[in-house]
């Protein structure tokens, strides 16, 4: 009876600590990516040493970007767990320059969900804005974005050869409250957000996997 009477807040406390674990993993898997700054600037705007500074340049806090191309015309985002659309400069449903209105993304969505599907997967959906900023890399512009998303677009490239991204405004899946008649959309060339009438026409690139 002694022994039982021992078992059970011994039990009780490993499922705590094993509870607490998984908490403070789940916590370290949240957290924010590096931004990819690895640069730090004076007040002027010049390139100055990073030494002593606190920029984001010299912290570089954060988790490192994990990226893997599928070879499948789509990059796993391992950080996120999202799988992405790559994108090409071929003419096709996936070309870097086609721009949609709100409505017309969704249409779009669709398109990639219908059988035989894209790269095999029918959940393939508009990401929203906090999905779309994590591939905001502030250390480049012109795409703002990480090199595995940029990597030359030469003409008649395809998803499974290239991967393109056009330095402008991609759409979200996330209306802005405040003007409903809004949305917010990520600005590739410098990775800024803001929010513009669902009328206007912009890029779309797809999501699929998440949380």
């Amino acid at each position: 009876m002694t022994r039982l009477t021992m078992v059970a807040p011994l039990v009780a406390v490993l499922a705590l600590i094993s509870i607490a674990r998984d908490a403070d993993a789940g916590a370290r898997r949240s957290r924010p990516v590096k931004t990819g700054q690895v640069t730090c600037w004076d007040s002027a705007g010049s390139a100055t040493t990073c030494v002593g500074s606190g920029q984001d340049g010299e912290l570089l806090r954060g988790e490192p970007r994990a990226y893997i191309d599928n070879g499948n015309g789509t990059i796993k985002d391992n950080r996120t767990a999202l799988t992405w659309e790559k994108l090409s400069n071929d003419g096709t449903i996936h070309d870097k320059d086609l721009v949609y209105t709100w409505d017309a993304a969704f249409t779009r969505i669709e398109t990639l969900n219908t059988n035989p599907c894209f790269a095999g997967f029918c959940d393939w959906r508009l990401p929203n804005r906090f999905e779309l900023e994590t591939l905001v890399n502030l250390g480049n512009s012109d795409p703002a974005i990480s090199s595995s998303f940029n990597t030359g677009c030469p003409t008649g490239c395809t998803v499974l050869t290239c991967s393109c991204t056009f330095p402008g405004t991609y759409a979200s899946s996330s209306t802005f409250v405040k003007l409903s008649f809004s949305v917010w959309y990520v600005d590739f060339s410098d990775g800024n957000a803001f929010a513009n009438q669902k009328t206007v026409d912009y890029h779309v690139r797809a999501v699929r996997g998440g949380s």
